[in-house]
């Protein structure tokens, strides 16, 4: 699945004791996003990739998508969660260079 190798990437962004406990938090989302209608698959990856850029913006242009999130697509949920692994992220970058 392909959604499954993009989760595995953004897991990797991420310092260990960070992991479970964010990839659980995106699984249940997904979960809660299921209809079983035969596309979940490819909502679960429509998020993902949302959630992957979301996770590459730079610090201001987030905080602007965040701003008008009622006129995107997505949800202020997605910016949270993007929010808690940017920082995740920022923590683990430290620890490398220290």
């Amino acid at each position: 699945m392909e959604h499954e190798a993009l989760l595995t990437k953004m897991m990797n962004m991420l310092g260990e004791e960070d992991r479970s406990v964010l990839q659980k938090r995106i699984e249940d989302t997904l979960a809660r996003h299921a209809k079983g209608d035969g596309r979940d698959e490819a909502r679960a990856l429509r998020y993902l990739q949302d959630l992957d850029i979301f996770l590459h913006m730079p610090g201001a242009d987030f905080m602007y998508a965040r701003g008008i999130a009622e006129t995107l697509r997505v949800g202020e949920e997605i910016f949270e969660l993007a929010y808690v692994m940017k920082r995740a992220m920022e923590r683990a970058t430290f620890r490398l260079d220290n």
